[in-house]
């Protein structure tokens, strides 16, 4: 598995021009390799301190992604993941360099492996983070296959520590229009307009296996199994578009709608969940999601489960 690594581009809207390259949600290392001299591309590590200090991204910056770290905190009833205050969190992205509305900048997201897929949802779980810090998601992306994905490439790696970035303005404003409550799914659990995903594995689902943080095993009643696990090849590479959508398709049991029927994706405590939430939005163009953050970990506490 791999651990993540975050790409930040600073673009002013001078230069905002077609003539200018597109990033897309996934991006390539060779994408990354040719804006690497760019001013307006700055890259983040998300990984540990340690493995950042071990080799990384020439001009990469290091912020640890962590369950409570800069990109999330421990919420109320001692809930997992649960996005951060935006006091605590502009600061960081200020002195990283990282600035919005002006300049424009634009982020991507790089991540490594690790025992388990965990460390391949870093990547779009802060990039949910930077949507709901107020960064659009037309700015946010996703270094394909992350660190070691880099390093397979053949690109330069380095152990040289970047000097401290140019400190940028970072206004926001907050984005948690997508971030729904447990109330508002549990009043939607009947209606035929509203389609749930569980992005956890499906023994966690189905209630063969339960997780350290929830209290019950099983799934929130009505949601259908959608494993996050089989968004990245084994290489920790993202899969097409068409076996993406495929995968979709056959958990729901048909086609779905990308604009008439609201999405609502949860996991276990969010990570999975915001995968889904990058995956459905920003690589298949679906248009009414929502993401559950509190998750199973939290539905357990006060509601029943299905298996």
């Amino acid at each position: 598995m791999r651990l993540p690594t975050l790409l930040v581009t600073i673009v002013p809207l001078a230069l905002c021009s077609p003539s200018q390259p597109i990033m897309g949600p996934i991006v390539t290392p060779s994408w990354v390799d040719s804006h690497l001299d760019s001013s307006n591309v700055v890259v983040v590590d998300l990984r540990t301190a340690d493995e950042y200090m071990a080799g990384h991204i020439p001009g990469s910056t290091s912020i640890p992604f962590d369950t409570v770290s800069a990109w999330s905190i421990m919420g109320e009833s001692e809930l997992l993941l649960e996005m951060p205050d935006t006091d605590d969190l502009y600061p960081v992205l200020e002195t990283s360099g990282i600035s919005t509305p002006w300049p424009m900048t634009k982020v991507v997201l790089v991540y490594g492996v690790g025992d388990t897929a965990y460390p391949l949802a870093a990547g779009p779980r802060v990039a949910v983070t930077l949507k709901y810090a107020g960064i659009s998601t037309g700015r946010v992306s996703v270094l394909d296959g992350g660190y070691p994905g880099w390093v397979s490439a053949g690109y330069n790696t380095t152990t040289d520590v970047l000097a401290n970035a140019t400190e940028a303005n970072f206004c926001g404003p907050k984005d948690d229009d997508f971030l729904v409550k447990m109330d508002y799914v549990h009043e939607r659990l009947d209606s035929e307009n509203v389609i749930m995903f569980d992005g956890r594995d499906t023994a966690v689902y189905n209630g063969s296996v339960l997780e350290a943080w929830a209290e019950k095993a099983g799934h929130i009643p009505g949601a259908y199994s959608l494993p996050a696990v089989n968004i990245w090849n084994e290489d920790g590479s993202y899969k097409s578009e068409t076996e993406l959508m495929t995968q979709v398709y056959e958990s729901a049991g048909g086609p779905v709608s990308k604009w008439s029927r609201e999405i609502i994706v949860y996991c276990g405590v969010g990570g999975y969940a915001s995968s889904w939430y990058f995956v459905l939005t920003r690589v298949l163009g679906f248009n009414n999601v929502k993401m559950y953050d509190g998750s199973a970990q939290e539905w357990s506490l006060y509601y029943d489960m299905e298996v």
